[in-house]
């Protein structure tokens, strides 16, 4: 226990370091004001004993770089989803304040910061996006914000004026409008039978539903309910974390209910019938996985976005992300009439106001909104092509205007391609021209 003591007008109080030897300081009071010396005091021996429990006894005082090393242990250790991003962002600011004491960082070292990391800012791939800046300033904030809580400083020194910060824009201002997927590569994407059944339905579920690949990976069929009305339903209650090869909580921690638009139900009905059973050989039972992977365990997300982009260029459309499928559902949703507020209960779930969470929306609303969405899938259809049009120049082949010719098989045909429509051309019992 540390003492207060007067010298002349002022008070002092004396106190025992982290490694035990009595400290000697000058308070801001007077004698009178004992009471408040006295709060100084146990404000001082309450840091002291943070900074035991944080090794000082042994390592000396705590630097940036030691407690960032052990918040992000005890942030993984709780298992939050945002530890390997929060790890990187403090690899920035590491090298600039890693080796000052934690109570030595005052805001105009975050605010040099700042503009040094601003200084490295541009397009060029080995720039940082303003984006970048703005989480790594988000991450330093939330690590004080606990040292704080952890009783180790008295303040949060990031604070920073207005304008410091870069403005929320991405190193490529204009990738984010060639993310979105058009209305025909949706439904190309669904409708191929060049891409796998199970894929298909994987990407239905984000094109049609909004899920983020986490959430689609960790579906069961418990999960869908068909008796609901107007639309079926998707209980979307967790997420699967690759990195971890472990479900936990949705990225809002908000259970939501998703409505199964229409030409959503009918892939999930076919593979639910064939497509599933098929794959895995016994019929799906209600704690199965909906759309698992051929070893019946969740679906990776970096193995699945190879997959994706296989697939993509085996239509001849560009490569983007899985997580562009959402974006894709949002922005054809509202073309088509859909309300934003009610589509962002349907993607995001409440925002976690105290309204919002006493609020439930009318399942026929959000049904509706969902249901503007205008997708569905290509029918193969059998085009004629004259046999002039396939003949090489020179082979004397010649064009009959006045020849009809048969239908085709559906043995003959192939459904789905590209352009909704593709045949394997006519069958050799055709008449010749």
């Amino acid at each position: 226990m540390g003492t207060v003591y007067p010298r002349g007008r002022k008070l002092w109080i004396g106190y025992k370091d982290a490694r035990g030897k009595w400290c000697y300081s000058a308070t801001d009071h007077v004698v009178g004001e004992e009471a408040k010396a006295r709060k100084v005091l146990v404000a001082v021996e309450v840091r002291v004993a943070a900074g035991l429990a944080h090794g000082e006894a042994d390592h000396g005082p705590v630097t940036l770089r030691r407690y960032s090393e052990a918040w992000v242990t005890d942030r993984r250790r709780r298992g939050l989803g945002s530890v390997d991003s929060d790890q990187g962002r403090l690899n920035h600011a590491l090298p600039s304040l890693g080796r000052l004491l934690l109570t030595e960082v005052r805001p105009k070292h975050v605010r040099d910061l700042v503009r040094e990391l601003r200084a490295k800012s541009g397009p060029r791939p080995d720039q940082l996006a303003p984006r970048t800046v703005r989480h790594v300033y988000g991450t330093l904030h939330t690590m004080f914000e606990d040292a704080v809580a952890d009783e180790l400083i008295e303040f949060n020194p990031c604070k920073v004026k207005r304008g410091e910060l870069p403005k929320k824009i991405d190193k490529d201002p204009s990738w984010r409008s060639g993310a979105v997927f058009t209305r025909a590569e949706v439904e190309a994407v669904l409708s191929d039978e060049r891409i796998p059944h199970d894929r298909r339905v994987l990407y239905a579920l984000l094109f049609l539903g909004g899920l983020r690949f986490g959430e689609a990976a960790a579906l069961r069929w418990r999960s869908y309910d068909t008796t609901t009305r107007p639309l079926g339903k998707l209980l979307v209650a967790s997420s699967f974390n690759s990195h971890k090869r472990a479900e936990k909580s949705v990225k809002t921690e908000h259970t939501r209910e998703v409505p199964v638009h229409g030409t959503l139900a009918r892939m999930l009905a076919a593979w639910k019938l064939t497509g599933w059973s098929a794959m895995l050989g016994r019929q799906p039972k209600p704690d199965d996985l909906l759309i698992p992977s051929r070893e019946e365990r969740n679906r990776n997300v970096n193995h699945a976005l190879k997959r994706f982009h296989e697939d993509l260029e085996r239509l001849d459309l560009r490569k983007r992300r899985q997580h562009d499928a959402r974006r894709s559902f949002i922005t054809l949703a509202r073309s088509d009439g859909a309300r934003k507020d009610v589509l962002e209960w349907v993607t995001h779930g409440p925002r976690g106001d105290i309204v919002d969470l006493y609020t439930t929306l009318p399942w026929e609303t959000l049904c509706a909104e969902v249901a503007k969405l205008r997708i569905s899938l290509r029918e193969g259809k059998v085009i004629a092509l004259p046999r002039a049009a396939n003949a090489s120049e020179g082979n004397g082949a010649s064009y009959d205007p006045s020849y009809s010719p048969p239908k085709l098989a559906a043995s003959d045909r192939i459904k789905g391609g590209v352009d909704g429509t593709r045949t394997r051309g006519l069958r050799r019992d055709r008449p010749a021209l």
